[in-house]
């Protein structure tokens, strides 16, 4: 599978999560086991080179760039680093487990000519939801457009998916929205016709961990998104 997928990890501050999803990745995949890249964008002494080298090594690339470049910039790096077809993208405080069977999903993406990126679920969360704007309300809801067996087409799922390279690099992340960049992304794949699903026979695992001076709201950077696409609020229900 190396040389036709690539599993792309941005971290920053969270050596320790990076590694326990790295060894994940090798533990469940084996020697079928997508290519590793590392972007750490981090300070010198909280890298995951540095305070996890024995990880590091187990990685392809590791891309180290200056301090702080965003989580939108460090993504669309990652996707430009590399040349496989697919890509896997997931938070680095995931793992891969039984439940994953990355394989499994890359097949499934790769055999359905009508899902451009396909999701699993985050343990049992982010299942799927649509997005509806009235022009000036974004709502994000639960619910899908239509289900084949375990696969649920939609608008929004989570950050733990795999994709064709080419889609991605036709939408990117906003690197001017460092945070709040989750909802944006998958507004603009629903607006270009991007072709999204969950498969929610699938499952990350995921324990959440707060990187040292984390702020998880930053509400300037939601309001520089409603600006940009002349909304008012994004609503959650």
């Amino acid at each position: 599978m190396r040389d036709q997928v690539t599993f792309c990890i941005k971290t920053i501050h969270r050596p320790q999560c990076c590694a326990a999803l790295v060894r994940s990745i090798h533990e469940h995949c084996g020697n079928n086991r997508p290519a590793i890249h590392v972007l750490d964008d981090g300070k010198p002494e909280l890298r995951f080179s540095t305070n996890c080298p024995t990880e590091a090594e187990m990685v392809d690339e590791l891309i180290e760039t200056e301090y702080d470049i965003g989580l939108s910039a460090g993504r669309n790096r990652l996707l430009d680093f590399g040349d496989s077809p697919i890509v896997v993208f997931a938070d680095d405080d995931h793992l891969v487990t039984a439940r994953t069977r990355l394989p499994e999903l890359v097949d499934t993406l790769n055999r359905n000519n009508d899902i451009d990126l396909l999701a699993a679920l985050s343990n049992n969360d982010e299942r799927p939801r649509m997005l509806r704007s009235n022009g000036s309300r974004l709502r994000i809801h639960r619910g899908y457009l239509r289900k084949q067996g375990s696969i649920r087409w939609c608008h929004y799922v989570g950050n733990c998916f795999v994709a064709f390279r080419d889609i991605l690099q036709a939408i990117r992340w906003d690197e001017d929205l460092k945070v709040e960049e989750h909802w944006d992304f998958f507004w603009r794949c629903k607006v270009a016709g991007v072709n999204v699903a969950v498969d929610v026979g699938h499952s990350f695992k995921h324990e959440h961990v707060d990187p040292p001076g984390y702020q998880r709201y930053r509400p300037q950077f939601l309001k520089r998104g409603l600006e940009k696409h002349g909304l008012e609020k994004v609503i959650w229900r």
